[in-house]
């Protein structure tokens, strides 16, 4: 129904949750922490905090949020609810890779992105008097705001080095030698 942010590659298992009634500053924060992760570590992370074990750190949408010692003093939270919906989101994209035919063990979250969806104005359906917050059906007024998630799996190239290895480094410095010399 809806289109995918990323462009979409044949050798990766995507899955998109839409209309959810979750926080998608929450979210948003959930998926930059588990972006780049294998599975099983995005997995371990999601517990973490459904279990109030291990906070996810908020690096934007951290107004007046608290602390966290397991962050090592960094503002974070226990956002369970989102957690639960995204972890379900995680298994669908990991279950779409494993049944076109790749390897659950190598793959690892290429992308995924949060967005605000829908902002349903809603009303009182009386008025109020001035004894309570404001006056007029605006008093104790929130919107009701969905959200859409969109996720991406990869198979990992083990091949591929990793940038900050001794071996890689040594072989920039070589390189970088040769071409001055």
């Amino acid at each position: 129904m809806y289109k995918y942010s990323f462009k979409k590659d044949e050798k990766a298992g995507c899955a998109q949750g839409h209309d959810w009634k979750g926080s998608y500053k929450d979210l948003t924060n959930i998926c930059s922490s588990v972006k780049g992760k294998n599975v099983k570590k995005a997995y371990e992370i999601l517990d973490g905090a459904i279990a109030l074990e291990k906070a996810i750190p908020y690096r934007n949408h951290n107004t007046g949020c608290g602390h966290r010692s397991e962050l090592g003093g960094k503002k974070g939270r226990y956002p369970r609810k989102e957690c639960v919906l995204f972890k379900k989101l995680l298994q669908n994209a990991v279950a779409n890779a494993v049944n076109k035919g790749l390897d659950e063990s190598k793959l690892f979250v290429s992308a995924a992105r949060a967005y605000k969806q829908n902002d349903f104005p809603r009303y009182r359906r009386f008025f109020v008097s001035s004894a309570t917050l404001g006056y007029g059906k605006r008093a104790v007024w929130a919107n009701y705001v969905t959200s859409r998630t969109e996720i991406e799996v990869k198979e990992r190239d083990e091949s591929v080095k990793k940038r900050n290895t001794k071996e890689a480094k040594a072989e920039a410095r070589k390189a970088k030698k040769a071409k001055g010399v």
